[in-house]
């Protein structure tokens, strides 16, 4: 019995016989994607020279800067020259040339309103500072300067522009300098009547008549 028993595990702890298939030599696997080895290596790439398909198109030889424009509006050809070779140095496409020139106009118009703006709010407070050095009189002075401007003006043809556009007409010195002349004017309506013509008349003639000079 003791025989059976050494006989079993005798046989239990044996090498066990293998299949087929568990004694075959594993096979290396295949490539998950032939598309990899066709590509080539990193360095060797695909053997083919033309590269172009994989570059991006960079900068053009010459920008058309006519689509960021507005309408109106004149490129200046130093500063379309200057700013086409810093788009070059970057290696800009015309396409994003075109998008950094259309925000710098934007931003450079938002400028000049902000300033304008500024203009604006001074001129403003100059004509606030000026009433309120009148007082109670700024009808009549206002009255007297407007016959001093009027006169200047058949002498100096756009003075009243140039008061305008640079907001002098606001400043109370330029209001004063026209209230003096129209008490001129007022005193002696003769004066700056015959500044025009043929000749100049002295300057005794004009703002000073009862002077002796001659």
């Amino acid at each position: 019995m003791a025989d059976d028993v050494n006989a079993v595990n005798d046989n239990t702890n044996a090498p066990q016989p293998q299949s087929d298939a568990a004694q075959q030599t594993p096979q290396p696997a295949a490539p998950a994607n032939d598309s990899a080895q066709q590509d080539g290596t990193l360095l060797g790439g695909n053997g083919s020279t033309d590269q172009k398909d994989n570059q991006p198109a960079g900068a053009p030889e010459a920008y058309d800067f006519k689509a960021s424009i507005p309408e109106g509006v004149e490129l200046d050809e130093t500063i379309t020259k200057e700013f086409s070779d810093i788009a070059r140095g970057m290696n800009l496409t015309n396409e994003q040339a075109n998008q950094m020139a259309a925000y710098g106009i934007k931003y450079g118009q938002q400028v000049a309103e902000a300033i304008n703006a500024q203009f604006n709010e001074r001129v403003t407070k100059w004509g606030e500072a000026a009433k309120a050095d009148m007082g109670a009189n700024f009808n009549t002075i206002m009255s007297t300067a407007g016959a001093g401007l009027e006169a200047a003006e058949k002498q100096i043809p756009g003075i009243r522009q140039a008061l305008n556009e640079t907001g002098a007409g606001n400043r109370i010195e330029v209001i004063k300098l026209c209230e003096m002349l129209g008490k001129l004017v007022q005193a002696d309506p003769g004066k700056l009547v015959n500044v025009t013509g043929a000749g100049i008349p002295r300057e005794d003639q004009t703002w000073y008549p009862n002077s002796n000079m001659k």
